[in-house]
């Protein structure tokens, strides 16, 4: 016994420097009793080439391909978009468009937002949308100092609604909202200059902070994926872990999802297998395809919750109707049905 635990922490050694063939070993010793750390092992040799690995670990975990992070800030596309896509300048004012009228006239700056929208939409009467009037009505507000109404000509001017897209002016306008403390402008300020539209990193990142301070979820969520790379900050796993947990804990799905890969793999934080796959089916019960299959792949190999291949593939189903491109691999190499529903 001596000999083969000395065996072992000697290929374990070799392993961890990155010796493709003492991976391989090491995996294949561990299938037996430890089975997550097998599967840890035996991919990273495969993934370095290794055929031996490559086909012990087709035979032992046929759905080993966990899906990669989300939101890596380095891409563009990987950090969500400015919370302004689904009517991004309703205020939830549920008065009368006369009664918002006479309180925009008399001076109330947030009346006056709530008319600029009612303008931007229509007024639900069959009416076009006026958005000169909308203008007029943002600006108004905003010549007040009204931070709601600064933000909603930043939103204007990103989105060209209604005018050309001018990104000097957003920011402009974003800029003066934000330092009055409106986190939705902090936001989509830090938004606009890390993917480059202006200024650099390290300032998104500040405005990033700015909103997460007031508990903005996306914020906390940029901020983790800027900390998990270290774009504009100093890269510290453990905050990215910590801003993963408050957009997680408020519902992000891709925050949760994050969250989970670095619990599952112990990267900022002791792992948690148990606590990775109830993120991983928290994503995926909102729709995250990439978190649907990391939860089926857990099943499918008893880490961190009760193997149960049955449930494995329902999840792998619902991951591949979601579009994620190795869930079809898999369930087309197994002869499933995509057309089948999910139960």
């Amino acid at each position: 016994m001596a000999k083969k635990v000395e065996m072992l922490t000697n290929t374990r050694l070799l392993a961890e420097k990155g010796d493709a063939f003492a991976q391989f070993m090491l995996g294949r010793a561990l299938l037996k009793e430890a089975r997550p750390q097998a599967l840890k092992w035996l991919k990273a040799a495969a993934d370095q080439g290794n055929e031996e690995a490559a086909a012990l670990l087709k035979a032992e975990f046929p759905l080993a391909e966990f899906a990669s992070p989300v939101a890596a800030p380095v891409e563009i596309a990987g950090l969500p978009p400015p919370d302004i896509i689904d009517d991004p300048l309703d205020g939830g004012f549920e008065e009368s468009t006369e009664s918002l009228l006479a309180s925009a006239k008399g001076g109330e700056a947030d009346a006056m937002v709530a008319l600029g929208d009612r303008y931007r939409k229509g007024d639900g009467d069959g009416r076009s949308p006026d958005y000169q009037e909308a203008m007029n009505w943002y600006r108004k507000a905003a010549d007040l100092g009204s931070a709601l109404g600064e933000c909603a000509l930043g939103m204007v001017y990103d989105l060209g609604m209604g005018v050309p897209v001018n990104e000097a002016e957003a920011k402009a306008w974003y800029l003066k909202a934000a330092r009055q403390g409106d986190a939705r402008a902090q936001f989509n300020l830090g938004n606009m200059i890390r993917a480059g539209r202006a200024s650099n990193p390290s300032v998104a990142a500040k405005w990033f902070q700015a909103a997460a301070d007031q508990g903005d979820a996306a914020a906390h969520f940029a901020l983790g994926a800027l900390y998990e790379t270290g774009s504009g900050v100093q890269k510290d796993q453990g905050q990215a872990v910590e801003h993963y947990r408050d957009a997680a804990e408020n519902g992000d799905a891709d925050a949760q999802f994050n969250l989970a890969n670095m619990l599952r793999q112990g990267i900022g934080i002791e792992a948690d297998p148990s606590e990775a796959a109830r993120l991983y089916r928290r994503a995926a019960e909102q729709g995250k395809a990439e978190a649907a299959f990391n939860y089926a792949l857990m099943l499918a190999t008893g880490t961190g919750v009760e193997r149960n291949e049955e449930v494995a593939a329902r999840w792998l189903r619902r991951a591949a109707l979601g579009g994620h491109p190795p869930a079809k691999r898999e369930l087309a190499r197994l002869g499933w049905k995509l057309e089948e529903s999910v139960r």
